[in-house]
């Protein structure tokens, strides 16, 4: 059942997840299929209301994964963290403030380099991150190929295909999930030499596009320092 609820109590509590009960937010750009995993994954169990002070909408749902209690948060749809619209601060500041002990990031795999800006700039941030490469599907049609295990190592990140609108690839993410919140400090952040190495490893996958995504998280190492 859909219910109007405050977040305000979410943002404000004690961080307590312990590996039984967790915290994960869903992110990514609009028409991604975000939505659409929230929904497959908390079904009737879910809350809606606006962010505090806000006229944006937040959804908060509940989904349970081996033993395993997953509350998950459906951020606002933002082609970008840098800019400075309502949805991209809520977004940035519920990933930061709100901590959630991992981030999803949803992509259309149909769009992979304009998706992949985003995820650059989600690295930045303090969250383990784990990649869901959505709409495979639709990539296949317009003769798109990619290989999730090989921008799985380009990125140094759990990747898993998926083609959400036929529930594919739900279980598979959620077992992503559930493994990097067991075993978090396997998570590395996109700094120094491992940024280093890891550019030079992705130039098969996705080269052309580092260039600008460098810059971009440049950008975002000022405003995470502050």
């Amino acid at each position: 059942m859909t219910r109007k609820t405050s977040i305000d109590h979410f943002l404000d509590r004690p961080k307590t997840s312990t590996p039984k009960q967790i915290t994960v937010a869903l992110a990514g750009q609009p028409n991604v299929g975000k939505s659409t995993i929230f929904n497959l994954l908390t079904g009737l169990s879910q809350h809606v209301g606006n962010w505090p002070g806000k006229t944006v909408e937040y959804k908060l749902g509940t989904y349970h994964h081996h033993g395993m209690s997953v509350e998950i948060v459906d951020l606002p749809g933002t082609y970008s963290l840098t800019a400075n619209s309502l949805e991209e601060r809520i977004a940035r500041d519920f990933i930061i403030k709100g901590r959630p002990d991992i981030v999803v990031g949803i992509i259309n795999a149909a769009a992979l380099e304009r998706n992949l800006y985003l995820v650059s700039e989600l690295l930045c941030l303090p969250a383990p991150l784990v990649i869901g490469l959505n709409m495979m599907d639709v990539a296949r049609q317009q003769g798109i190929e990619i290989e999730s295990h090989v921008l799985e190592a380009a990125l140094g990140l759990p990747v898993v295909a998926m083609v959400a609108s036929k529930n594919k690839g739900l279980v598979e993410l959620m077992n992503a999930v559930a493994q990097l919140a067991n075993a978090p400090t396997t998570f590395k952040h996109w700094y120094g030499s491992w940024l280093t190495s890891r550019v030079r490893r992705s130039r098969r996958v996705c080269w052309p596009i580092w260039g600008d995504c460098l810059r971009r998280l440049a950008g975002l190492w000022g405003w995470i320092g502050a």
